[in-house]
């Protein structure tokens, strides 16, 4: 024999009143209008993430971030690889001449640009003395004359070979950081302007005591 259980009264429903139904409408909002709040940012249900500032203690404006600063850039390596671009540019020195130092009567011994009155041009190391297979001008003149400039007005002990060997090179280099350039071991219009030079007049047939750097 089944048992019937005693049926229970319904609870009765409370009635809503208009701001109830509007705090129950309210929570019964879809899930994309939620979200659509929070992409506005006036949603704040979610926990903060790495872009919301933590408050500070004591109620005060939240500290500001750090500020990711980068490694400085080595200007010495960049200066010395514009420089090395520029030589790339520029023709190999092929003579000498003597550039005139005003109306004095004195000159300097400068390696130029062959067939031209033009003194910018560059020698690097491996120039023996022909940098490219081209066999045009006198570039043995042209070492021969910066090699001797270097042992007279710095002191130097370089074989007068007419070569751009290692030696060379090295005592360009120190040239170079002496004077504050970019050390690259090449001879260029800057290294030109920047050394001293021994003077020779045409009017005595005689070179000067001291070396000046007149350009």
């Amino acid at each position: 024999m089944a048992l019937r259980l005693p049926s229970l009264p319904k609870p009765a429903l409370p009635k809503l009143t208009s701001r109830k139904g509007v705090v129950l409408a309210t929570l019964a909002v879809s899930p994309f209008v939620v979200a659509g709040l929070a992409a506005n940012g006036l949603h704040n249900s979610s926990p903060a993430g790495p872009t919301q500032a933590a408050p500070a203690p004591g109620g005060g404006a939240p500290p500001a971030a750090p500020l990711l600063v980068r490694p400085a850039q080595d200007t010495t390596a960049m200066r010395t690889a514009a420089e090395a671009q520029a030589a790339a540019a520029t023709p190999q020195c092929l003579y000498a001449r003597l550039v005139p130092v005003g109306r004095t009567g004195w000159g300097i011994p400068l390696p130029a640009v062959w067939n031209s009155t033009s003194t910018t041009c560059n020698l690097m190391y491996g120039d023996d003395p022909y940098r490219t297979t081209s066999r045009r001008g006198d570039p043995d003149t042209a070492i021969r004359t910066l090699q001797r400039n270097l042992n007279y007005c710095y002191g130097y002990k370089l074989t007068v070979d007419g070569v751009y060997g290692s030696n060379t090179r090295g005592v360009i280099r120190a040239v170079q950081k002496r004077h504050g350039l970019a050390v690259d071991g090449i001879y260029g219009p800057k290294t030109r302007s920047a050394m001293n030079w021994r003077l020779f007049s045409t009017r005595t047939n005689t070179w000067s005591k001291a070396c000046s750097s007149p350009l």
